[in-house]
């Protein structure tokens, strides 16, 4: 049997550059709990009121300069629309989701959700279990992968499905930042931002406070903790941006006009992560030498 009555007359789709805001108002206007993400009439994505939950809401982050891009889970399966029940019970379990977009001819055209399932009673209750445990299992900050409640013990291999899912994406998070900062930075390779990102980010993090660096770096990928971790807590008031460039031209061997091209570049990626009051906190703890570094709203983010 297909999935074809799975077809939506009116389905709900954004584009990677909407607002966590937008997709807010659409899941309250149309009473649903994700939204498709498409560019050029492909999927490349799906966000939930969960991820608007936890990465937006629990984050601090502004959900009106926040995107989708930076949110969505970019590693969506999606299901054929003459694929059966069991394909859709397959993905849920194997990637820890409930809801499943359905395709034809490779254009969304459905959706198909956990919900759907049981109240159709197209599934009995020990799958239904089975896909609910696989969800549970993702890791949280107070929970391993593999537990389903915080202090329990990890059960079965769903738990390393579900830790590969999130190393998964966190890798994307962090790559998409990369690709933002060799963009902005006119720098060739991904390594060459990287290392501009580490050295700006650990300047910056060595001159705040201990916690406010912490309130900057929660907001930005999570693989950039522990490489920034012992930069943390300096308040080193000798960092000014003619020191940073220095450390840039000397990494990267540039000019000193082009080391201050990458440095102003790479703060407007780290501003452009993270929310607008976020880096109004960053900027009132820095001297007025290095306020300019992230020019306060509405100079800011003005394209």
């Amino acid at each position: 049997m297909s999935l074809d009555r799975y077809r939506r007359p009116r389905l709900i789709v954004l584009h990677p550059r909407s607002t966590t805001y937008e997709a807010a108002r659409a899941m309250a206007d149309n009473h649903v709990g994700a939204v498709l993400v498409v560019e050029d009439q492909r999927l490349v994505g799906i966000a939930t009121d969960r991820d608007l939950a936890l990465d937006v809401a629990a984050a601090g982050l502004d959900p009106r300069t926040t995107f989708l891009r930076d949110v969505m889970s970019d590693e969506v399966t999606p299901v054929d629309i003459d694929d059966t029940i069991q394909d859709v019970v397959r993905v849920m379990r194997t990637h820890a989701c409930r809801r499943v977009p359905v395709l034809e001819e490779g254009r969304p055209v459905g959706i198909v959700s956990l919900d759907d399932l049981l109240i159709e009673r197209a599934i009995d209750i020990d799958t239904a279990r089975s896909i609910i445990t696989a969800q549970l299992e993702v890791a949280a900050r107070f929970k391993p992968a593999g537990a389903t409640s915080p202090g329990a013990v990890p059960q079965g291999r769903g738990g390393e499905r579900a830790r590969q899912r999130r190393a998964a994406r966190a890798e994307n998070t962090y790559g998409r930042l990369l690709h933002a900062c060799m963009r902005q930075t006119g720098l060739a390779t991904r390594e060459q931002a990287e290392r501009a990102l580490l050295i700006v980010l650990g300047n910056l993090c060595s001159r705040l406070t201990e916690d406010e660096a912490q309130h900057l770096l929660a907001q930005l990928p999570s693989k950039l903790v522990p490489q920034l971790d012992a930069t943390i807590g300096g308040s080193d008031k000798s960092i000014t941006p003619d020191t940073i460039e220095a450390e840039l031209r000397r990494a990267l061997q540039l000019s000193p006009e082009a080391a201050t091209d990458v440095l102003y570049a790479t703060c407007e990626v780290i501003a452009d992560s993270v929310s607008a009051g976020e880096i109004e906190d960053v900027r009132s703890e820095l001297p007025a030498a290095m306020k300019d570094l992230f020019p306060p709203m509405p100079y800011r983010r003005a394209g």
